[in-house]
């Protein structure tokens, strides 16, 4: 077997191993690679991703900037790289490397993925979608992307295209909540009460217990008015959470509203139990509990004498 045959087969096990998440083999692999011919840039690669898996950015960059010296066109190390500049916040950097991975390879829909996050860190939101679009269209199974992108759409208040793509996620994996979520609260921004309820109802199906989706709910059915269902919402919430001081506040409201008065200042006391440096919840309880003493006057004072004329 010749030099070159025995790096490649020493490289494809050590691919082999990181395909079954065996690092220690991997590494082997990679470094026995290497003493055969150094001049293998894809091991050192491979070696920086398994450093930067187990969190020695240092190690980690040292290899990626060989693999980079071994092989300039190598898009994946530079790719590799980006994302350790991004982690420690040298999005400038990041950002220089990711541009140079997708110039050796336009079709590097990773690089273009990570960069369109950079991107709406630096809330350059247009050049984040412009970023995420790239991706949905190099890899439509990318349903990551296109949640990315239904966001920096939602952001830029341009609601039917974030529609639009939350609506592909739900079409395609009807079974993500995340996306029913986030498509109910666009139908929500735009009026669509009717649509925001049945996706949000869809998504109970899935976890009935989740009390984010039951909140999303009984907010909506605030909104609307319809103080019946919020009422019945944000009381299955209490019984799930209990120490849910937010949904407690709503909840003495929603008994208030309902002449429920003495229900409404024992939601109101649990609001200000779980969160007592809340000031609005205390001028809450005490407003409550004055209009519950003068209801309580009211009805045991003694009713007038009425007296006959002669």
């Amino acid at each position: 077997m010749s030099k070159q045959e025995t790096a490649q087969e020493l490289l494809d096990t050590g691919l082999r191993a990181m395909q079954r998440e065996d690092a220690e083999t991997a590494r082997a692999s990679f470094l026995e690679c290497l003493q055969v011919d150094d001049s293998i840039a894809s091991a050192y690669n491979n070696l920086g991703l398994l450093a930067l898996g187990e969190g020695d950015l240092e190690k980690a960059k040292e290899y990626l900037q060989t693999a980079i010296e071994k092989d300039p066109r190598l898009f994946s190390a530079y790719t590799n790289l980006a994302a350790i500049e991004q982690t420690r916040e040298n999005l400038a950097d990041a950002e220089r490397l990711y541009l140079k991975s997708v110039q050796l390879n336009p079709n590097a829909s990773e690089a273009y993925y990570n960069l369109g996050l950079l991107y709406v860190k630096q809330e350059k939101l247009v050049q984040a979608k412009t970023a995420f679009e790239k991706v949905t269209q190099l890899n439509p199974d990318n349903f990551d992307s296109f949640y990315m992108l239904g966001n920096v759409y939602a952001t830029l208040q341009d609601y039917y295209a974030s529609i639009a793509n939350f609506q592909y996620i739900v079409f395609q994996l009807p079974e993500l909540i995340e996306a029913r979520v986030a498509l109910a609260e666009m139908y929500r921004r735009q009026g669509k009460y009717p649509l925001a309820i049945h996706e949000l109802r869809a998504a109970l199906e899935l976890n009935p217990e989740d009390v984010d989706i039951l909140q999303h709910l009984g907010l909506i059915f605030l909104e609307t008015a319809n103080g019946e269902m919020a009422l019945g919402a944000f009381e299955r919430i209490v019984e799930l959470d209990p120490n849910r001081a937010d949904a407690y506040e709503t909840l003495s409201i929603l008994y208030d509203l309902a002449g429920l008065s003495d229900a409404a200042l024992e939601s109101c006391r649990k609001a200000l139990e779980l969160d007592p440096e809340n000031e609005r919840t205390r001028e809450t309880y005490e407003e409550m509990k004055k209009k519950n003493a003068l209801a309580a006057s009211a009805q045991t004072a003694p009713a007038p004498e009425e007296t006959e004329e002669s």
